[in-house]
């Protein structure tokens, strides 16, 4: 037998704690016993699982060593966010201006699109400012057309992110003015044999260009590709090779407020609303609002979650840092600032986790399964906040990232928890609803999971004989 197979399992049955029940030691045993059988040669385990309704620790394996959380960090942001800017919290983006308008139809003075780092809005909204443009009266406006993303700094990315990820809709160049979730759909259609296929950009707009070298039915052509210059920073986007079918991809934009504010710019155009200069600029102080679009902070935290959605989450870890820097928000201060709550607020040592991001993606990252149980059992204990948190998380078998996941009877409905995955790491912790009724928080973290189909099996076997408890 291998040796380091045999060690491991004579640590579990030695870490494993013991519970009084007969139907409890065999959870344990067998909860053992799919480490030991299943786990993947080569990756490692650590997890913890927490009988909330009883208060008591009900398995633990590892549970204090650091690991990359992945997507289970989007938690850690949830749970802070939801504390510390509260429910009522709102996303919001404004039009705004210190002048007046005339009765002849011109503003007197600048215009603001103001950008509040809300990861929501939509080209939808954007048309819906210009229109409230319009119900003021608006035909001109004499004065300049700012954008204002002062709220934050240059830095779109936090540190640790890869930059070979770059052109991927997952890891959009983050700013305060984020139309389309910072990235712009691209389809590609057959036409006519030989000639170049049909390519559409969704938003459609003027501001992305577009170099059609593919033709329709060519095998002569390689396989057909979709990309833009990302190593070069240019948004111009790349249609190559032979189109036998319909293709579509996403693709991030670089410079996504230089985006968003085109696409205001075409809007107002398409409006009839006349305009001279325009660039950046902070907006005064002093100044009136003409139209405003905002999203709730549950809005934000079910996209989150449900959807493991990376700019959600770093909305949240951006305006959190806003709390204590107000005026230019960095990611190393948003960092700062949720180590020193989330240590304050929840008496969770700083030894423990490692805080860089919002959303998971950094390689700095670092956390336990006790960590992320203590933070779920915290939570739970919030009458208030635990039912936003809860109906946001993944449910087996229904929804989200867990809707192919854990889908028999047995299960079907009974885990509520995020997923994360990132290159060598496979996380999965929430809450499991077990067959007598009680309610368990855990966590699971597989380290050195390059194929993540194998971790994801024995987290749902482990899962499996939760839900079974009581039965």
């Amino acid at each position: 037998m291998n040796i380091f197979r045999t060690l491991c399992l004579s640590l579990l049955l030695v870490v494993s704690l013991p519970i009084a029940s007969t139907d409890l030691d065999s959870v344990t045993e067998s909860i053992d016993r799919i480490i030991y059988e299943e786990l993947p040669e080569g990756t490692d385990i650590a997890l913890m699982v927490y009988d909330l309704t009883n208060d008591t620790t009900l398995y633990a394996y590892r549970e204090k060593i650091m690991c990359r959380p992945a997507s289970v960090q989007k938690v850690i942001t949830a749970v802070s966010a939801l504390s510390s800017l509260g429910p009522d919290y709102k996303f919001r983006t404004t039009l705004r201006t210190q002048g007046a308008i005339g009765d002849n139809g011109v503003l007197d003075g600048d215009l603001y699109l103001v950008g509040g780092l809300d990861p929501a809005l939509t080209e939808q909204e954007l048309r819906k400012m210009v229109d409230d443009l319009q119900k003021a009266g608006v035909k001109r406006i004499n004065g300049t057309l700012y954008a204002d993303v002062s709220i934050m700094d240059s830095t779109y990315w936090a540190s640790g992110w890869c930059w070979d990820d770059a052109p991927a809709s997952f890891q959009p160049y983050i700013s305060p003015l984020m139309v389309h979730q910072g990235f712009v759909g691209v389809e590609v259609k057959p036409t006519s044999k030989g000639e170049a296929p049909q390519v559409n950009i969704y938003p459609s707009n003027g501001f992305i260009k577009v170099v059609n070298r593919a033709r329709t039915q060519d095998n002569s052509l390689g396989p057909l590709t979709i990309t833009r210059d990302w190593m070069h920073g240019d948004n111009t986007i790349i249609v190559e090779g032979n189109c036998k079918r319909r293709q579509s991809t996403d693709l991030s934009v670089v410079g996504s407020a230089d985006f968003t504010f085109a696409l205001f710019r075409q809007y107002l155009d398409e409006a009839g609303i006349n305009y001279g200069k325009y660039g950046f600029g902070a907006c005064p102080v002093i100044a009136s609002d003409i139209s405003e679009v905002s999203h709730a902070l549950p809005a934000i935290i079910k996209e989150a979650l449900k959807e493991s959605n990376n700019l959600f989450a770093e909305a949240m870890f951006l305006q959190m840092g806003r709390i204590k820097y107000p005026k230019e928000i960095k990611f190393k201060d948003a960092a700062k600032f949720l180590q020193d709550f989330v240590s304050r607020k929840f008496g969770l040592y700083t030894a423990s986790f490692n805080i860089v991001d919002g959303c998971g993606l950094s390689m700095y990252d670092m956390c336990s399964p006790m960590f992320i149980v203590d933070m779920l059992t915290l939570i739970y204990r919030d009458t208030d906040l635990f039912p936003i948190l809860y109906k946001s998380l993944p449910i087996s078998g229904v929804d989200g990232t867990l809707k192919t996941r854990l889908n028999d009877k047995s299960t079907l409905n009974k885990v509520h928890a995020k997923t994360g995955s990132v290159t060598g790491s496979c996380t999965l912790a929430g809450y499991v609803h077990t067959a007598d009724g009680r309610d368990l928080a855990f966590c699971i973290m597989n380290e050195g999971a390059v194929k993540m189909a194998p971790s994801r099996k024995v987290q749902d076997k482990i899962c499996s004989v939760l839900c079974e408890l009581g039965r």
